[in-house]
């Protein structure tokens, strides 16, 4: 391949991975709360200080040794998103969206709805040691715009699947104070793609109007794809203190998880790509580009929850909370060829970049309040509220990350058929910020802006629904 359209290739590949990865989910950051239908219920408000069931193993497992019996609790999640964008954007070239009619839409309803599952179960071994195992998604998101965004020069799929298996093991040292402790075992696998604009559209009078304009503009020509998956390994701790009769303490620790997302990078259209060589003034095809093998380094961040329960009165408690997530360890994400292909070293970071981003995200406090109430021996009703912050500024908002701060407002109940069997339903709407985006594509270091951009504002609403089945044996 001749150097020249080498080098215009690897340009093209670079500036579609710079702003490939960043991850939007209706969880603030890309953390799943959707952990529990009774959960749900009271917004997640104090769940390390109340062990009603055996989804415990997640929030706090030092609850563990307050279930007296073996314990079974099993359920999934579907959440209905809806997002809107509204906006337009500039190519590679300079020229805005408005003069290509027909090339572009906003991006459809671009969440699918996910469902999220969940298992735990609990084994009293005697009085005061139990053990448990949790099977859970502790990160995820699932996003898909139309194949003619505006945004997709900047994000066009992206998808995150993740799977815990968690032991644990409890021990109850006073008949007060219980330490639970447990091992994350996680895979994850990421897909994530952006559309890529190689031969752009110019407007009369640019000095390359006559060679870009012979033929009707098609709009993107191809799509920019990175695959990986690995395995990465953390671990909990819980406290869990009955300061009185009626009050309960629990503190929760989740450390970070690292993975090193490990794949490929690649054109969808392998063969016969074309690219605008603006140093030969002319339009090249290239017959075949291979895969780059590349890796994706990612961390889940550590996280700390403070809870309270306090028992009001037989029928009624109250609950409160607050989380802190370290999502200021969420710094740069990048993606790296692993071996020689396309690309090599044209960052000058010293390793073989495909795409570097600095994301500054932030830490976040998340805080929720939720209450109670047992009307008989079958019905058990819940209410809940809490505030999440996004850890995503104003100023760094992208395509794949339209997050704001969300309010959760929360409700569900618990019906027990007998004393072995109950079930639990749990719904919250989000009240998701309104958001605005104006993105540009950089160079590797984050200093040049590009003249390729997207403004906007986005929309997002979001309606989860959580069933639970409980079985004591």
């Amino acid at each position: 391949m001749p150097k020249n359209i080498a080098n215009s290739l690897a340009c093209a590949v670079v500036l579609s991975a710079t702003t490939l990865l960043t991850l939007p989910v209706a969880a603030s950051g890309f953390k799943l709360n959707e952990q529990s239908a009774s959960g749900v219920g009271t917004a997640y408000a104090g769940r390390a200080a109340v062990a009603e069931d055996a989804s415990v193993v997640f929030f706090n497992p030092a609850g563990m040794t307050k279930l007296t019996r073996p314990e079974l609790s099993v359920g999934v999640t579907y959440i209905n998103l809806e997002g809107r964008f509204q906006g337009s954007r500039t190519n590679p070239a300079g020229t805005p969206s408005s003069f290509e009619t027909g090339a572009y839409d906003n991006g459809g309803d671009f969440f699918p709805n996910p469902v999220i599952p969940f298992f735990y179960y609990v084994r009293p071994v005697d009085d005061r040691f139990s053990v448990g195992l949790g099977i859970f998604v502790p990160y995820g998101t699932n996003s898909d715009y139309s194949d003619k965004a505006l945004v997709g020069g900047f994000a066009d799929e992206t998808s995150l699947k993740s799977i815990d298996i968690q032991p644990t093991f409890a021990y109850r040292f006073t008949d007060t104070l219980s330490v639970g402790v447990g091992i994350d075992i996680v895979y994850a696998k990421g897909r994530l793609s952006k559309q890529l604009d190689l031969v752009p559209y110019v407007v009369d009078g640019h000095p390359f109007a006559s060679i870009l304009n012979k033929e009707e503009y098609k709009g993107y020509e191809n799509t920019f794809v990175v695959e990986g998956d690995d395995y990465g390994y953390g671990w909990n701790v819980g406290v869990m203190w009955d300061i009185s009769p009626a009050t309960t303490f629990g503190f929760a620790y989740r450390s970070e998880i690292d993975f090193d997302l490990t794949g490929d990078s690649e054109f969808k259209q392998d063969t016969n790509v074309q690219v605008f060589n603006e140093a030969a003034g002319a339009v090249v095809t290239i017959p075949k580009v291979n895969k780059q093998a590349s890796r994706v380094p990612l961390t889940g961040p550590r996280s700390a929850t403070f809870s309270l329960a306090h028992q009001v009165n037989d029928a009624l408690q109250v609950q409160g909370g607050i989380t802190w997530t370290d999502w200021s360890s969420f710094k740069y994400f990048d993606i790296i060829a692993t071996e020689p292909g396309i690309i090599d070293d044209l960052s000058g970071l010293g390793e073989n970049y495909i795409g570097h981003i600095v994301e500054k995200w932030h830490d976040t406090l998340a805080y929720a309040i939720g209450a109670t109430y047992i009307l008989n021996d079958q019905w058990l009703f819940r209410l809940g509220y809490a505030f999440d912050e996004s850890p995503v500024k104003d100023k760094y908002r992208t395509a794949r990350v339209p997050d704001n701060d969300r309010q959760w407002l929360t409700g569900g109940f618990r019906y027990s058929v007998n004393r072995d069997v109950s079930v639990d339903l749990g719904m919250a709407y989000l009240f998701i910020d309104r958001s605005t985006l104006k993105e540009y594509n950089f160079d590797l270091n984050d200093v040049r802006k590009g003249v390729d951009s997207a403004e906007g504002t986005y929309e997002i609403d979001a309606l989860g629904l959580s069933l639970q089945l409980n079985y004591r044996m």
